[in-house]
């Protein structure tokens, strides 16, 4: 067999279904996500090609998603980053946050019975905000008339109900990107362009990205003022790349983001289909929309723990959520979610790039 190729899916005799990570003339670097190792597997050529086949092997998003492969160059091995999550660890660390899945309260549940911690509440809250600010052509008449000044008011008054979201650093930073009237009016142009069409092309996204970068006054808000309205509005098919949680997420789940400081397509659309396939993945614990992609993302970047998993790729019995029903070591939705999982094929999806 000669069509091996970088990138591509293959299953070996002994070891199962990997990804070529790495071509060199002598040897094939294959990442085997059934070994729960984050490093790849250095096979000799052309003596491995015996034990490979291509042919036939089913797709799997999360492990062709893997893209942060790292080479160490005094073991000459290619690696994922060390805080590497695979797909199960991730899940049994937000099933640990949230007992039952996308479904538990303190994830879905009224924004006043949210409390502190609540995410997803603060951003269905605001996105209903935004319709009515906003929708039935709302936006784009004010925008024809120029009338800045109320575009901002309303801006603000929408992001208040997810102000509670965003750290100290960021506290303020859209306010005061939205202060130049001149540069601003140019920005909502370029936004309310964007969410004229279903499914904006690229050069549409250039421009905004292009409005954002001139207003925001550092890097990691130029990120946030260019993508947290269109995912207000549009939660279902815009996503918000906050750079802290992204980088960090991403890199936990072996995603490679093309990360750079200054919003640009590149990034944002490995971040897209990156958080599109998450969303897919999460589906059957009850994901809907990218609000609860950015709940996902938000319990991999900030929980530093790894989840223990035991044979077979099951959550240890220790980093099992336990229920607070009495007599039962584990919600029923809990345990549903884990079975849900287990049907799927344990790997990530994911990145390298850049933390804060």
């Amino acid at each position: 067999m000669s069509d091996l190729a970088n990138g591509i899916l293959v299953r070996h005799v002994s070891l199962g279904v990997g990804k070529i990570v790495a071509l060199e003339p002598f040897a094939a670097h294959v990442f085997f996500p059934a070994a729960e190792k984050r490093f790849a597997t250095k096979l000799r050529l052309p003596d491995a090609l015996s034990l490979l086949r291509t042919e036939g092997v089913v797709p799997d998003a999360w492990l062709q998603g893997l893209s942060a492969f790292t080479l160490d160059p005094e073991t000459r091995r290619y690696a994922l980053a060390a805080t590497w999550l695979t797909h199960e660890q991730a899940i049994a660390q937000f099933v640990a946050a949230y007992p039952q899945g996308f479904a538990d309260p303190r994830h879905a549940g009224p924004a006043a019975a949210a409390g502190k911690g609540g995410r997803a509440p603060r951003w269905r809250a605001a996105h209903e905000a935004w319709v009515r600010a906003f929708g039935e052509g709302e936006g784009e008449r004010l925008v024809a008339a120029g009338n800045v000044r109320e575009l901002v008011k309303r801006t603000l008054a929408v992001e208040k109900q997810v102000a509670a979201l965003h750290p100290a650093d960021e506290a303020g930073a859209l306010a005061e990107a939205l202060s130049d009237p001149s540069a601003t009016e140019l920005f909502y142009q370029r936004l309310f362009e964007l969410l004229s069409v279903p499914s904006p092309s690229r050069a549409r996204f250039d421009r905004l990205f292009a409005a954002s970068a001139a207003l925001a006054p550092s890097s990691d808000s130029a990120w946030v003022v260019a993508t947290l309205l269109p995912f207000i509005a549009e939660p279902e098919r815009q996503v918000f790349l906050r750079p802290g949680t992204a980088c960090d997420a991403a890199r936990r789940l072996g995603c490679d983001l093309r990360w750079d400081d200054t919003p640009n397509w590149a990034t944002y659309s490995a971040f897209r289909t990156f958080s599109s396939s998450l969303l897919e993945e999460l589906r059957p614990i009850g994901a809907r929309d990218h609000v609860d992609v950015e709940t996902f993302l938000h319990v991999t970047a900030t929980t530093r723990a790894k989840p223990k998993v035991a044979a077979g790729g099951r959550p240890s019995a220790a980093a099992r959520p336990r229920s607070k029903v009495a007599g039962d070591p584990r919600a029923p939705e809990a345990r549903k979610a884990g079975a849900a999982v287990r049907e799927r094929r344990p790997a990530p999806a994911q990145r390298k790039g850049r933390a804060r």
